[in-house]
């Protein structure tokens, strides 16, 4: 019986392999120019958010530094990385220790 099952999956791929390049090889619908331009005016096409989002998320898992390096660039455009606000080596030192110190 499983042997039926697995003959039945190999041909169902197969003709989905098949029905699907059939397809590809179809020229596209012609559309109007209000379809058009109503399509361009709903979106993006087909590319939703949710594909960009899943895009993104993948993204970040095969490059994690190169996600980081975006990261980084938006906080230096929101201004996070002021260089009022950056303290280098050394300059971590509290008023208070200070004031301990000399007395």
């Amino acid at each position: 019986m499983s042997d039926w099952l697995g003959l039945l999956f190999f041909v169902l791929v197969v003709g989905g392999g098949l029905f699907g390049l059939a397809r590809l090889g179809t020229p596209p619908e012609r559309i109007s120019q209000e379809e058009f331009e109503r399509r361009v005016h709903d979106g993006r096409g087909a590319m939703s958010a949710g594909v960009m989002a899943g895009m993104h998320a993948l993204q970040k898992l095969l490059h994690p530094k190169a996600a980081e390096a975006v990261e980084v660039e938006r906080d230096l455009k929101a201004g996070h990385y002021d260089q009022h606000q950056q303290q280098g080596d050394g300059d971590d030192t509290d008023k208070s220790t200070e004031e301990e110190e000399d007395a």
